[in-house]
């Protein structure tokens, strides 16, 4: 398994012992190589569909949960945010 870290490391030691040594031009471009070194996250996200669940937006969560026989899906709908939101805001997890 590759250990991207560590070779960072060790190249950026390697490009300080070159610039001490006069020999700035290969450190610049081990600097450059390291710029390349990087990897995309591990996790996969899709992106963010719902909009953002504001205090406004919340309050009228609530006041439809409480007024209405809505079901979250049909709240959601009025609200412009996805049921799962609606649940976390009604469970207090937002």
């Amino acid at each position: 398994m590759s250990n991207i870290p560590r070779a960072r490391d060790l190249i950026l030691e390697v490009t300080a012992t070159l610039d001490e040594q006069g020999d700035h031009e290969v450190a610049e471009q081990l600097r450059a190589a390291i710029a390349l070194m990087v990897r995309r996250s591990a996790a996969r996200r899709a992106p963010a569909h719902s909009a953002e669940v504001t205090e406004s937006v919340r309050a009228e969560i609530i006041a439809l949960a409480a007024d209405t026989d809505l079901h979250s899906s049909e709240i959601a709908a009025r609200v412009g945010v996805n049921p799962g939101r609606v649940s976390e805001v009604l469970h207090g997890d937002r």
